[in-house]
Order: C-alpha cells, then sequence, then structure tokens
C-alpha cells in the first residue's frame, strides 16, 4: 500500500523535473541557475521518498523545493517587470513624438503636412503594437517566457528603430 501512495508523488516530480529540464534549455543564465535549482531539490525529494527517509526528512527536502521555486518565481517576475517597463518606456516615447508631430502639422503644408500625417499614422501604428506586445507580457507563463520574451524584444527593437527613424523637419 505505502509504495501505490508513493507512486503519485513520484510521478508528478518526475514530470515537474521533466518540464525544467525543457524549461532549462531555453533560459537565460539567472533563470537557467534558478531552474536547475528547482531541478535539484526535486530530485532530493525524490530521492528521499525512493530511500525510504522519514516523513519530517521527505518534509524538509519539499520546503527546500518550495524555497527554490520562490525564487525562481521572484527571479522571473522581475524579469517580466523590466520588461513591461521597457515597453511602456518605448510607448511614452511614441506619445510624445506623435504630440510633438502633431503640433508640428498645425503650421505645415502641402508636401511637409502629407509626410507629418505619414509620420502620426506610423506612430499610431507602432502604439498598436507595443500596446499588443504588454498584452501578450500579461499572458506569458513561465514555461513560454524564454521564447516570448526573445520574440517581444526582436519587435521591440524594430519598433524602436522605425520610431527612431522617423525626422520630421
Amino acid at each position: 500500500m505505502k509504495k501505490s501512495t508513493r507512486a503519485i508523488p513520484l510521478l508528478t516530480i518526475g514530470l515537474r523535473i521533466a518540464f525544467l529540464g525543457t524549461f532549462l534549455c531555453s533560459c537565460d543564465s539567472k533563470m537557467e541557475n534558478k531552474a536547475e535549482k528547482i531541478d535539484k531539490a526535486n530530485q532530493k525529494v525524490l530521492n528521499a521518498q525512493v530511500d525510504g527517509a522519514t516523513k519530517t526528512e521527505v518534509m524538509d527536502k519539499q520546503a527546500d523545493l518550495e524555497k527554490a521555486r520562490k525564487s525562481f518565481n521572484k527571479t522571473w517576475d522581475a524579469d517580466r517587470d523590466n520588461m513591461r517597463k521597457e515597453l511602456n518606456a518605448e510607448i511614452e516615447d511614441i506619445d510624445q513624438k506623435t504630440a510633438r508631430y502633431e503640433r508640428t502639422m498645425k503650421a505645415a503644408s502641402g508636401t511637409d503636412k502629407a509626410s507629418v500625417t505619414t509620420a502620426i499614422s506610423t506612430l499610431k501604428k507602432e502604439r498598436i503594437t507595443m500596446t499588443g506586445l504588454l498584452t501578450q507580457l500579461d499572458q506569458v507563463t513561465a514555461a513560454n517566457w524564454a521564447t516570448t520574451k526573445k520574440a517581444i524584444e526582436t519587435v521591440k527593437d524594430g519598433v524602436d528603430d522605425r520610431v527612431d527613424a522617423l525626422e520630421i523637419n
């Protein structure tokens, strides 16, 4: 009976280890180190259960595992918050440039007015893109963070380049 009740926690731990192993392959080094600590703590819990450790010993190992998870989540949250700040700063830059171009439009005429109108339209599209990235950031999980972060950075950098390239006289 004891063997069958241990099978469920062992299976759960095994699945978590597999998840973290996959996750390790796609993280930056700080996140990778934190995920590695979770993996090692998982292994210690598994080993304690297999080796027939006392309930207290297993609970101590599980407490270490929980501590490693909290540390990982704290790092992941900080990384996401930094990305959120970068995206908001980019949106603020776009808003300031849009306001400046809208002021310029009042005095513009002919060809200048057309180029300012085009620039404002481009800025508004880029702002929508950045707002979409913020939404995507809110929906990201730890499992897809590394891939999503790279995609967000690529789009953000492209928007930044296009916004910086917009200069009118």
